[in-house]
């Protein structure tokens, strides 16, 4: 039993690290900062995806009083200029919502007395629109993506308990990809394609190829597994490669 606990509080360690990894090396992780202007801090956060319901809204926080901005942005090889309003925590610009997959390319301009703030310095910031999705669904397509990598783990894991449960977990860890890939993950990419509703998106657009991989892999992995042919270097490889191919994606 305390083995146990201490199996799956290290699969959860790992998928903590995992996902925090993955969320920082993306390359859709925004671009952050903060600097000083006569000692006092301002900080921004320039997203490169929305998927706002609205408009996309920007925020800069500081508590300088006289401070100032501007977004620059363009959209068609046509610059536009939106101001920033004061808030109560520093400045705020709203840019109209895009239909799903536009473009635009940003940068902020900051002033304050005679001082000016490019943000960021000789180049623009790539946002991409997407469509607004449900909380349910968000948090349905969490539970099963980070679910079947926590149970990958403890697949992984479960070779060095003399793979007791191992049958068990590879057969929940495919039900778990099963379900992502055939139901929620194309219900997510409806809404995130602003499709629901309006048009039928092709298979291609539903499906995500890694994930089809994956399930594949799983699929064929428990089979050998149950059938006790090369478990260890199996669980090994297919574990491994749907880490890969998480990052990956």
């Amino acid at each position: 039993m305390k083995n146990e606990i201490i199996l799956w509080i290290s699969s959860l360690i790992l998928v903590f690290l995992i996902g925090y990894i993955k969320s920082i090396t993306d390359k859709d992780y925004p671009i952050t900062g903060t600097f000083g202007i006569e000692g006092k801090k301002v900080s921004y956060k320039l997203d490169k995806i929305s998927f706002d319901k609205d408009y996309y809204k920007n925020i800069i926080i500081s508590d300088i009083q006289k401070l100032n901005g501007k977004m620059i942005w363009i959209i068609n090889n046509e610059q536009r200029e939106t101001a920033y309003k004061i808030i109560e925590r520093g400045l705020e610009c709203k840019i109209p919502k895009l239909n799903p997959g536009q473009k635009i390319k940003y940068k902020v301009i900051l002033e304050y007395n005679d001082k000016t703030f490019e943000i960021p310095e000789n180049e623009f910031v790539t946002l991409i629109f997407w469509g607004n999705i449900p909380s349910p669904v968000k948090i349905l397509h969490f539970i099963f993506l980070y679910g079947g990598i926590l149970m990958s783990i403890r697949c992984l894991l479960e070779l060095f308990n003399q793979r007791k449960n191992l049958k068990k977990y590879a057969f929940i860890t495919t039900a778990l990809f099963i379900v992502l890939t055939t139901l929620i993950h194309p219900l997510y990419n409806s809404y995130k394609l602003g499709a629901l509703n309006k048009n039928i998106p092709s298979i291609t657009q539903l499906l995500e190829v890694s994930f089809l991989v994956i399930l594949f892999l799983w699929i064929i992995g428990t089979v050998l597994i149950f059938n006790k042919k090369y478990v260890t270097p199996v669980t090994l490889f297919v574990v491994s490669v749907t880490i890969l191919i998480f990052f990956l994606n």
